[in-house]
């Protein structure tokens, strides 16, 4: 969890979860606040993104064959950050969530900020379900935390929070999609678990769930259809940003960097391993590319 000391002119605080993978340096520098996921290998319990590096699970799972499991903040893990706030003198909350359809996370921040409201009448904390998960929440995150940093009121961000929910996304392929289907999280490329053979499938997230883009055969076409998939996303928009997520396999964003620098012109490319938690349910081989743009 990060927070900080907020100027006179700043009411309203923003918090997220470790899922949306905001970096350290943007979270303490915009004053969002980030509260983590665990992530549980055997007896020992690890906080995502604080003890538990990326490369060290992901080497685990090649090798180890480990199967981790996750869990969400308790309503008290939210609560207890939404007071910290709320005792500096924070008028409003807003904290933005992993989709609904992927965890429990959301409900238990609902929970949370209805108790902060009762503690604290007349101050307001909002959870929204930004139906995204990983850096396409982070920008929704650290868009919203910059209008908080210049002092816009609540109304004034929630509404730039609804229409930025949809100038993201991102496109991904993975090594296998065993790790999505035996959590539970494969939504609707279910129907490609019994295919998977010579086939690089191509996902997104759609309405809050893992959505099947198209199939490829190729690593090569398949870093090609990712690129070709946020191109027609960001088809005449020329402010823009993209991250690229790789899972233990940075070789291959290497090339997908490559090719977001042949084909695209981003004002930023951001840089990130895949969040453990949400590794553990994509397992290691993942590379993808986020987008987000004004």
């Amino acid at each position: 969890m990060m927070s900080r000391d907020f100027s006179n002119l700043q009411t309203v605080a923003v918090v997220t979860d470790s899922v949306a993978q905001v970096p350290d340096a943007d979270a303490e520098r915009l004053g969002v606040s980030i509260v983590p996921f665990s992530v549980h290998i055997e007896n020992e319990e690890f906080l995502d993104g604080v003890d538990l590096p990326p490369r060290l699970l992901y080497q685990r799972m090649r090798e180890e064959k480990i199967v981790p499991r996750t869990s969400a903040p308790s309503p008290a893990d939210y609560l207890n950050v939404f007071r910290s706030h709320l005792n500096k003198g924070i008028q409003a909350i807003i904290h933005l969530s992993l989709s609904s359809k992927l965890s429990s996370a959301y409900n238990n921040a609902c929970e949370a900020a209805k108790r902060a409201c009762e503690e604290f009448p007349g101050r307001s904390v909002v959870v929204i379900d930004t139906l995204l998960a990983a850096i396409p929440q982070g920008f929704i995150v650290m868009a919203a935390a910059k209008k908080a940093l210049k002092g816009e009121t609540l109304s004034e961000i929630l509404q730039s929070v609804k229409k930025s929910i949809h100038q993201c996304g991102l496109a991904a392929t993975l090594g296998t999609l065993e790790y999505l289907a035996r959590g539970g999280r494969i939504g609707k490329a279910a129907f490609l678990l019994g295919s998977m053979v010579k086939i690089k499938p191509i996902l997104t997230l759609e309405e809050g769930v893992v959505f099947p883009i198209r199939n490829v055969r190729t690593e090569k076409r398949a870093l090609e259809a990712i690129i070709n998939y946020v191109a027609k996303k960001l088809q005449g928009h020329k402010n823009f940003q993209v991250a690229i997520l790789e899972a233990d396999d940075a070789e291959r964003a290497l090339v997908l960097r490559d090719l977001v620098l042949e084909k695209l012109n981003p004002a930023k490319i951001i840089q990130t391993e895949f969040t453990p938690v949400m590794g553990v349910h994509t397992g290691p081989g993942l590379v993808g590319l986020a987008y987000f743009h004004d």
